[in-house]
Formats: C-alpha cells, structure tokens, sequence
C-alpha cells in the first residue's frame, strides 16, 4: 500500500493468503477489464458480438427503443452506487480519501503546474486532429467555444459531478484500497490502474480515446497515491476532462461519436 502523506489513517486488512489474492485478481478482473470489454461488445456499432448475445439469451439487448450507447454514462453511475457501499462496508477503510480536502490543499499547485503544459500540448494534438482527420462538422478545433458556448457552461456545471468524480472513486479510490494489496509497488500500482482507466473507455471505439485517457490515467492516479483525495484526483480529471472538450478532443470521449 501506498502510505498517505496527508496524514488520513488507514487501517492495514489483514495479509491475503493466497486463494484470497487469487480470488483479488480475477475479481479485478472481472470489474475492470472485462465488464467495460461486455460495455463496449453492447454498444458496438458493428454489432459483431450480436450473435453471442443472441445465444445466451440476451439478445433483447440489441432491440432496445434506444441507443445502447445511452445506457454507459447510467451503468458508471450505477456501478459507482456500488462501489461506495462496498467501501463503506469495509472497515478497514477511511472515509475521509472520498473527500480529503487536505490532500487537495497539498497538491493543488502541483496539478495547476503541470496543467499548464499539459494544455498546450493538448491544445495542439487538437489542432492537428481537426486538420489532419475527417472530424463531424461541429466538433472541430475549438468548434465548443465558437460554435456552442453553453454546452461548455452545461459541461462545466455537470462533467465534474456526473463523470470525473464517480470515475474517480470507482477507479482510484476504490481500486488503490481493494487491489493496492496484490499490485505491490507503487510503480506497478500505477502502470495497472491507468491501464484500467484507459479500458474503460474501451466502448468509445476509437483509439483515440485510449491515447488519451492512458497518460491521464497515470496523472490522476499519481496524484491519488500521492494525496489520498479523491477530490484532488477529481479536480485534475475535471480540468483536463473539460479542457479536451474544449479544444476539440473532447469528440473522442463523447457517447455521441460512437459508431460516427
């Protein structure tokens, strides 16, 4: 486990013997890698896994009165519920990492910092996306900020609260305390939670989404290991989660583009 430099007790669970972090694993799994992998087969545009479903009984999935894709941002939510009931049954958690405003004090210039080149380099990687690929007229460079102002405003007052937080607290609050165990090294910590985060977005269907939430995944979770503040990792998220769309990215991470 990752020791919390603001100071926010945590108390150790017991060793896991080895069925248990057997068990730890494919639980992790499950959770996060092939629950969003089942997502991404639901959604697809293609409908290549139609015929699975099919055969399992499950196949009124894909007559749905809706698009499936509506359903992603509904499961997040659903499965963030369940996460934090999890972590409030668990004794050995502290409560105050869901918060930790602490955490956020003590890093805060580190984020605003680090954000400034982040910015700049994203800044560009949309300009070239928008010259170099065929984007969907109304999602090009900077097209928000020109084109649609108050998507931005709405972006703003909900993004934070409806997307970054629940995915903070599935993806690191929740995976640092259940899986910090069996990962061992803070590195290695790390390397597989961004690599969770990025799955995640496996139902968006674009490797463009996976280019950019991996060096995301690594950011927050650093700041996470570091803070132990779920708000902390929620701020970051939510600065660059609301900058991507503000430059123009933010069409690769949005339920819309799926299947454009």
């Amino acid at each position: 486990m990752i020791d919390a430099p603001t100071g926010a007790a945590e108390s150790e669970p017991p060793p896991l013997g080895g069925i248990q972090r057997i068990a730890r694993w494919v639980e992790m799994i499950g959770l996060f890698f092939v629950l969003p992998a089942v997502a991404a087969l639901i959604v697809d545009p293609a409908r290549r896994a139609e015929g699975l479903f099919q055969s399992i009984g499950l196949g009124a999935l894909f007559d749905l009165p809706f698009a499936t894709k509506r359903l992603l941002l509904p499961l997040l939510l659903l499965f963030t519920v369940a996460v934090v009931a999890w972590l409030m049954l668990d004794r050995t958690f502290d409560r105050r990492q869901l918060w930790n405003t602490t955490g956020l004090r003590r890093e805060w210039r580190r984020v605003a910092t680090l954000f400034v080149p982040g910015a700049v380099l994203m800044l560009a990687v949309a300009w070239a996306a928008d010259r170099f690929l065929d984007m969907p007229a109304g999602f090009g460079f900077l097209s928000l900020p020109r084109h649609h102002p108050l998507w931005l405003v709405i972006i703003t007052i909900f993004y934070p609260w409806l997307s970054a937080y629940p995915q903070e607290i599935s993806h690191r609050t929740f995976f640092f305390h259940r899986y910090g165990s069996i990962l061992g090294p803070a590195s290695v910590l790390i390397a597989v939670n961004a690599l969770a985060f990025a799955w995640l977005h496996a139902p968006f269907w674009n490797l463009w989404a996976f280019a950019l939430t991996l060096p995301g995944g690594i950011l927050f979770a650093w700041t996470y290991a570091r803070s132990r503040s779920t708000l902390a990792a929620t701020v970051e998220h939510a600065a660059y989660g609301w900058w991507a769309f503000f430059t123009g990215l933010g069409w690769f991470l949005y339920t819309g583009s799926i299947g454009s």
